[in-house]
């Protein structure tokens, strides 16, 4: 079962995510074709970047910790999803952030 830690982390954020969106109505689905193209970049950039790494051995996944689909560049499926969940967890984070400010600037302004 230690092959899923990556994976479970990774479910833990996505889930994190999805409580965040509906605690805090942020509508994020109208916003997909924006992070999708945002992301494509992002991954892209971080991929690269990731399979140079392995490349030169200079960075490495624990074959124990995940589930060893890998992709171009020695590149586990995990580490593609990351690059996905992540920056749409910071977004839904800066979001219910700014809503929770405007709610106390509103509060304070009465």
């Amino acid at each position: 079962m230690r092959h899923f830690e990556y994976s479970y982390v990774l479910l833990f954020v996505a889930l994190c995510a999805i409580f965040v969106n509906l605690t805090f109505k942020l509508r994020i689905t109208s916003m997909w074709r924006t992070f999708i193209k945002v992301d494509i970049a992002i991954l892209a950039i971080y991929l690269t970047w990731d399979a140079w790494a392995i490349h030169k051995k200079n960075w490495h996944f624990d074959p124990r910790q995940i589930l060893n689909n890998r992709l171009w560049g020695g590149i586990p499926i995990e580490e593609v999803l990351f690059f996905i969940v992540v920056p749409l967890m910071t977004i839904l984070t800066y979001l219910a952030l700014s809503k929770i400010v405007a709610r106390m600037k509103m509060r304070a302004s009465r």
